[in-house]
């Protein structure tokens, strides 16, 4: 069987050793993979099986429309990369009894052409009120495309420095953006792996000296053993999100200060340093082995 492993160029050498790991299980499997660059995936002839990892869903529809296994599938690469239309296809999947109780932060969406209209005060001011409340003026602003907590930024106080506002919306200039209540944690999250539609594995990471507890901005990690509770929980998400047309991904959560979990984002294109350096999991070999049922 041949399979490639499609990478955007520039990403794909600081994750040599993730392609290295998928290429050897392969062909413990019988599959013989191949990395190819994104752009020039369609120059090569077709594969009997996809690994995507370029957070591109249009390189898993063309896959798809051809009939050829792809993971993970369109719409998961779509809404795994956009974090308003992954609230919104949540809201519309999640159970009832899931959407009864505060499940997400209060999220507005921004268009990259509205962003200039938030140095306007009096608007932001009734924007902070409507997603925070009374209680609380600190929300936060990202890009919906955005990874690694790199393009997140914390309007605190109701933004009122405007020279401070101002940079913010500088390095958000061109993207599109959510606007979300601040949740009330202590700069801690829990990513849950996902293969196969089932629960993997999870880390919790905390935030250094950051409101941000992503781990490649310095925060700390750690394996995290679920409750069941927990888990019953989550799996309502992962069942939301598709199932077992999940391939690989990663669903974070919130811990809030009373210990409730509350979604933040899906990352369609998980990145597997962090559970490889806190746990014994060896998540590109069953990732591989769980593929292999397809082909």
């Amino acid at each position: 069987m041949k399979g490639y492993i499609i990478y955007q160029s520039s990403e794909a050498e600081k994750n040599k050793a993730f392609i290295e790991k998928l290429k050897a299980e392969g062909d413990n499997q019988g599959i013989s993979f191949e990395y190819v660059p994104a752009e020039e995936h369609l120059e090569y002839a077709e594969p009997d099986i996809v690994i995507n990892r370029t957070r591109d869903y249009r390189v898993s529809r063309h896959y798809e429309n051809k009939g050829i296994a792809v993971f993970n599938p369109a719409y998961l690469v779509h809404i795994g990369n956009n974090k308003y239309e992954a609230a919104m296809y949540l809201s519309e999947h999640l159970t009832y009894e899931v959407k009864s109780n505060k499940w997400a932060a209060n999220t507005w969406f921004v268009s990259k052409s509205d962003l200039p209209s938030l140095l306007d005060n009096e608007y932001l001011k009734r924007l902070v009120s409507n997603l925070a409340g009374d209680s609380c003026n600190d929300v936060v602003i990202k890009s919906v495309d955005g990874h690694g907590g790199r393009e997140v930024f914390l309007l605190d106080n109701g933004a009122s420095n405007t020279e401070k506002l101002k940079e913010i919306l500088e390095n958000l200039k061109g993207k599109d953006c959510v606007i979300q209540e601040r949740i009330e944690s202590n700069s801690s999250d829990i990513r849950v792996y996902i293969l196969g539609g089932e629960i993997y594995a999870a880390v919790i990471r905390n935030g250094s000296n950051d409101f941000r507890s992503n781990y490649s901005l310095g925060g700390s990690a750690s394996e995290y053993k679920l409750m069941e509770s927990q888990k019953s929980y989550i799996k309502k998400f992962a069942e939301a999100l598709g199932g077992s047309r999940i391939g690989m991904a990663g669903i974070d959560f919130i811990v809030t200060k009373d210990g409730n979990l509350v979604f933040n984002e899906i990352e369609e294109m998980a990145g597997s340093r962090m559970l490889y350096e806190c746990t014994g999991y060896n998540i590109a070999a069953d990732y591989v082995k769980w593929i292999s049922r397809f082909v």
